[in-house]
């Protein structure tokens, strides 16, 4: 008898809508190609990438000398330096030494001169009477206006670890950001080749169908003939004209979930949708059974970017905690300064060398209150490592699981159809004998289009099962 086990993901060769002339032809490694070029999330993830990378050079840039330089000009509404005196008469204190003599040894002197030779003149009063008669203003202003620029370059020997950490938390960055990539690109082929079979999976529909429908037609002029000759009743022909329609009504179905299905691929994959397009799958061979060892399945889970992942985390959290620490830590630094200022009508030019230690003394208190935060935040991020890991085993796991019972069903399924085909011809012998009717027909055939559809839903959630568990597994 003529079987149909070779039912497996070779069919979806023969499943295939007609070649036309022109038409696109999307296969599997196309579409992977044009979502990763034309996917929005996958171009976000490189953009990250990119921002991480550029936070990581600007870090690199804290081991360089920093330069700074600054000029500009004043103009003061009154002058910097005003110094101004006045005064006459008794305000005026006169002070003289005359070879070692005061002034008032040495008018005493001058007056017992005078006095010895009957001149009647009282010297202090004339000097008084002289002082009292002069005055004096002293006025000295200056600097109103002025032009200054100079330039500052400084060097960081020691700032507590904070610059060296804060690099290898940038790297740190970027290392993240491409393993979301990476993350990316693995769910974003798992949804392709998902929205991909699911296109094969109506076609695979589609076939059973159309057979179903030219048997129904040959079977249709069979009952009309055999009921003109009064062989049977009209009930029996009004069977396979309901079952005729019935199976147009799904053909009508698969081919409308067809269309919607390519759409959905085109629309991830950034492809636009045309009435001509058709996809096509590569032949494959048989399926191979999904057997693998215990541990290789639980030990691969490192494998997975999502692992990877977990130890970043923990690694930023605690480079943040010694970022932490150094903010309680001394801070060395060197430099130079030079300047120019223009403030008496003339340049002047000066540079300084300078060494800097500063102590955050105050700080070690409130950076002992953040430490002991940030050692929560670490403590907290090796958890999740542990906890998701576990969880991701336990995952993994099931979705190995769930794709040896895909397996075995298969198997099943296909013998499930292989009978269906068997008892359909043996049906179509003894109808065409005249020794069944036609209700146990169509009911045959029924059972043979209802293995046929099991069967292909079980090829196809082997594929997809077998997808999800390489994407688990990091394969």
């Amino acid at each position: 008898m003529r079987r149909v086990s070779t039912y497996s993901l070779v069919f979806v060769v023969a499943l295939m809508m007609p070649s036309r002339i022109g038409a696109q032809v999307l296969t599997l490694d196309s579409c992977r190609a044009m979502a990763l070029r034309n996917n929005a999330t996958l171009e976000n993830a490189r953009l990250e990438i990119e921002s991480a990378k550029q936070t990581k050079l600007a870090a690199l840039t804290k081991y360089f000398p920093t330069l700074s330089v600054a000029a500009g000009y004043f103009r003061s509404q009154n002058y910097l330096i005003d110094v101004s005196s006045e005064g006459s008469g008794a305000q005026i204190d006169v002070t003289a030494r005359f070879d070692g003599e005061t002034m008032e040894d040495r008018i005493a002197n001058l007056q017992a001169t005078l006095d010895r030779y009957n001149i009647d003149v009282n010297l202090q009063s004339e000097i008084d009477n002289f002082v009292d008669r002069f005055s004096y203003d002293i006025s000295l202003k200056m600097i109103d206006r002025g032009l200054f620029a100079n330039a500052v370059l400084t060097q960081p020997l020691f700032a507590g670890g904070r610059i060296v950490n804060g690099n290898r938390l940038a790297k740190v960055g970027v290392d993240v950001a491409e393993l979301k990539l990476m993350m990316s690109e693995r769910e974003v082929m798992l949804n392709v080749e998902q929205y991909y079979w699911q296109v094969v999976l109506l076609h695979g529909k589609l076939q059973p169908v159309e057979q179903a429908l030219v048997l129904l037609d040959t079977l249709r002029r069979d009952a009309e003939a055999a009921q003109q000759a009064g062989l049977i009743g009209r009930s029996e022909v009004l069977k396979v004209r309901l079952k005729q329609a019935e199976m147009q009504s799904v053909k009508t179905q698969i081919l409308n979930g067809i269309e919607l299905a390519t759409m959905a691929l085109c629309q991830y994959i950034g492809q636009p949708y045309s009435e001509t397009l058709r996809v096509e799958i590569p032949q494959e061979g048989e399926l191979q059974s999904p057997a693998a060892p215990q541990a290789r399945v639980d030990s691969c889970v490192v494998n997975r970017p999502e692992y990877s992942l977990l130890e970043k985390a923990v690694e930023a959290e605690r480079l943040r905690r010694k970022m932490i620490a150094g903010e309680a830590m001394p801070q060395i630094a060197v430099g130079s300064t030079y300047g120019l200022t223009d403030i008496t009508g003339s340049y002047r030019a000066n540079g300084i060398l300078f060494a800097t230690v500063s102590i955050p003394l105050t700080a070690w208190w409130e950076t002992a209150h953040n430490m002991k935060k940030q050692q929560m935040a670490v403590r907290m991020a090796e958890n999740n490592h542990r906890n998701n890991t576990e969880l991701m085993t336990l995952q993994q796991r099931q979705a190995y699981n769930s794709l040896r019972e895909a397996y075995s069903q298969i198997d099943i399924k296909r013998q499930a159809a292989d009978d269906a085909a068997d008892n359909l011809e043996e049906v179509k012998i003894y109808y065409e004998a005249g020794l069944t009717s036609v209700s146990d027909y169509l009911e045959a055939q029924t059972l043979f289009y209802q293995a046929h559809d099991q069967l292909t839903d079980q090829l196809i959630d082997y594929k997809i099962k077998e997808l999800r568990y390489r994407q688990l597994s990091g394969q």
